[in-house]
């Protein structure tokens, strides 16, 4: 069977028909394995069991995908900064990817239209931040930019606001992936920012003290670190990508996918704080913040209002 340079071409058109940022090639092993190990074995997952259950396949991929020999691996920006909103605006409190709509949905459509254009009896499997297999680790494999000290990947020209997609194949990879430079070099300045210090040494964050984990993945009382810390974050949080010098110059995003949804641009959060489950559930409805939920939402809405200056 051909690789994927057979139909390399095809695979630029859709991805600049669909606007993504960047598109490459890696195979399918984990250069990083190691350290997801390290990370495990610390404790660092929290609650999130599910990465431990991964961690035969993140050690050999094949256990689960026999037929696999290549990822081909998207980025696809989203919106560096929020549109203009009321000052009391819910969209100031949520981190920038999860304004619009669900980024699962509209990569998953992009990696669709990549499928169509493999030859028959091609094998595929598509995810998006949804498989067992680290989305970063392959798109450094495959060029597209480092592992910043925050745990984000990097592209030096564009920085780290964008989505990660993936595609495993059965064709070889025969694409030569770029050489990228470690461009952080004596940078510290996420490491600096982050309020409740969840960024490790080794570029990985420990997800126990990580604001985005708590007011996202988290279930329950939130941990002390982490509530005095909510002032401005109700959902995620974007305060090491903030202050990285390499989104200076993040590329603007105009795909509507990404704009802030009403319910979160013209709505306060006591106005927001009145709905009710089903009106906040709606509001959630196809969109990266229904992952916590009305009950999540309300109480990172409630340490938020209580840290909030003059309170």
């Amino acid at each position: 069977m051909n690789g994927l340079s057979s139909i390399w071409s095809a695979i630029e058109r859709v991805a600049r028909d669909n606007g993504v940022l960047r598109v490459g090639a890696s195979n399918v092993g984990d250069a990083h394995v190691a350290v997801f190990h390290e990370w495990l074995d610390h404790g660092h997952h929290a609650t999130m069991q599910y990465l431990a259950k991964n961690r035969a396949i993140r050690t050999n991929p094949h256990e689960r995908f026999p037929w696999a020999k290549s990822a081909i691996v998207i980025l696809v920006p989203y919106a560096p900064e929020r549109p203009a909103a009321d000052p009391g605006a819910l969209s100031h409190h949520v981190a920038r990817y999860a304004l619009g709509d669900d980024y699962h949905d509209v990569l998953d459509g992009i990696l669709r239209a990549m499928e169509a254009v493999f030859p028959a009896g091609t094998k595929t499997w598509r995810y998006v931040d949804t498989g067992p297999l680290s989305d970063r680790s392959l798109a450094a494999q495959a060029g597209l930019g480092w592992i910043g000290r925050n745990g984000m990947l990097i592209d030096e020209e564009h920085g780290s606001y964008f989505f990660i997609g993936v595609l495993l194949t059965s064709l070889e990879n025969d694409i030569a992936a770029s050489e990228v430079a470690d461009r952080c070099g004596a940078c510290t300045r996420c490491i600096d920012a982050c309020p409740t210090d969840a960024i490790l040494p080794n570029r990985t964050v420990a997800s126990e003290h990580c604001i985005s984990y708590g007011t996202i993945e988290h279930r329950g009382p939130l941990e002390a670190r982490i509530g005095e810390a909510l002032t401005g974050n109700a959902f995620g949080c974007d305060i090491c990508q903030e202050v990285c010098p390499w989104n200076a110059a993040a590329p603007k995003a105009s795909d509507p996918a990404w704009q802030p949804r009403p319910i979160w641009d013209l709505r306060t959060v006591p106005e927001l704080e009145r709905l009710s489950d089903d009106e906040v559930g709606a509001g959630l409805r196809g969109s990266p913040m229904k992952r916590t939920k009305a009950e999540g939402l309300r109480r990172n809405l409630a340490c938020a209002r209580q840290n909030a200056p003059g309170d």
